[in-house]
């Protein structure tokens, strides 16, 4: 009963698993890799762009370190004349939306809520370089939540835009949720990766936070009474967490961490986006008590580092939008995200949204980054 207590939810968005992150290495991709640019698909699009395109770039995998890799990225461009030197940037990073090749943002329609988001953006006039992460919209398994992986892959396109397009070397890095948790890493692993690039800023929501010493355990909210045959919502997220893992380490077999009723849908994780995922896991019923078996803890655990971030100093202004509500990333963890970016000496302004939930708050926070955007250019112009 205890393991069905601690682990009822541990299918958290905040609990991701790849494989080790190493120290970042100075980057040096392989310029031989193929690059192209074509026109996004229409409806793929955001209606605030005067041009939008689909870019592939050479990057290397920040997941074993070294492979030469082809990534994908979106790239819009406001409406209205190019300003002198090129239009500032918005890197977006996005939240999550599985690990199959075709959930890559760029492949598909997004969310009213990002469109909303994203056009507020462009209006402003910031040209918006939004990549896909490795494993999305590219080769191989998308490593759910790899701190080092995602970084490498978003400050290779970031490079890579920068070359192509009218853009200026002025960037701020914007993301929610499991992209709140690749912006900051991108802020961190910069420096040494990518020191060329000009970061002016990082704004986040709904960000997922651990450390060194953090287990499933311990982020686990407690179990509801009463909930024994209702579906979690969040189970999606351990199948993606372990589909990275067997990636990693073939030899794993699922029957160890996972209930027989749970490995069809296990099976399917592999080429289902988070949707039609959860829509599945809801009607099937599956949560925590009738999905894992006790070894997934371990599994769970032992991925904890994946997901470390580099640094929690940052060398330049953190916006953190945090909702009072907030299920996925809870807004405790949140807040000990938010207090441990402080006590590193990072320029820090927080935000908190009563009422509002993790989607809820993407929106809203606009009216508070916007501000401290423009008081940031103001600060660094003059």
């Amino acid at each position: 009963m205890l393991f069905q207590e601690k682990l009822r939810a541990s299918a958290s968005a905040l609990l991701l698993l790849s494989v080790s992150v190493a120290p970042a290495l100075a980057a040096s991709v392989d310029t031989k890799s193929r690059e192209s640019i074509s026109t996004l698909t229409a409806n793929h699009g955001l209606s605030e762009a005067a041009q939008q395109y689909l870019m592939h770039y050479p990057s290397r995998s920040g997941v074993d370190g070294h492979s030469p890799r082809t990534d994908s990225a979106a790239v819009f461009i406001p409406r209205g004349k190019t300003p002198e030197g090129g239009w500032p940037v918005v890197v977006w990073a996005h939240g999550t939306v599985g690990v199959a090749n075709q959930c890559a943002p760029s492949l598909n329609e997004r969310t009213a809520r990002d469109k909303q988001y994203l056009n507020t953006w462009l209006s402003l006039g910031y040209a918006i370089v939004a990549p896909d992460y490795a494993g999305l919209g590219s080769d191989g398994v998308h490593h759910y939540l790899n701190a080092r992986g995602e970084a490498w892959s978003i400050l290779d396109g970031v490079r890579s835009a920068l070359k192509q397009f009218p853009l200026k070397n002025e960037l701020i890095l914007v993301g929610q949720s499991q992209g709140a948790h690749a912006a900051f890493s991108s802020a961190g692993f910069q420096p040494q990766y990518a020191p060329e690039l000009n970061i002016r800023s990082t704004v986040l929501t709904g960000t997922p936070y651990f450390a060194a010493n953090t287990t499933a355990a311990d982020i686990l909210p407690p179990a509801q009474a009463g909930n024994a045959n209702a579906g979690d919502p969040k189970i999606p997220y351990i199948f993606y967490i372990y589909l990275a893992a067997a990636d990693a380490d073939p030899s794993l077999k699922p029957s160890d961490y996972f209930q027989d009723g749970a490995l069809p849908l296990l099976e399917q994780a592999k080429n289902l986006c988070i949707t039609p995922l959860t829509e599945k896991t809801m009607q099937a019923g599956l949560n925590a008590g009738n999905t894992l078996k006790p070894a997934i803890e371990s599994l769970l655990s032992a991925g904890i580092n994946t997901m470390l971030y580099p640094t929690m100093h940052i060398q330049h202004p953190v916006f953190i939008g945090i909702g009072s509500v907030d299920i996925n990333v809870p807004t405790a963890m949140q807040t000990r995200f938010s207090d441990a970016v402080k006590a590193a000496g990072t320029q820090t302004e927080v935000h908190v949204y009563e009422g509002l939930d993790h989607s809820g708050t993407v929106n809203p926070s606009l009216r508070d980054s916007v501000p401290f955007i423009i008081r940031g250019d103001k600060a660094t112009k003059s």
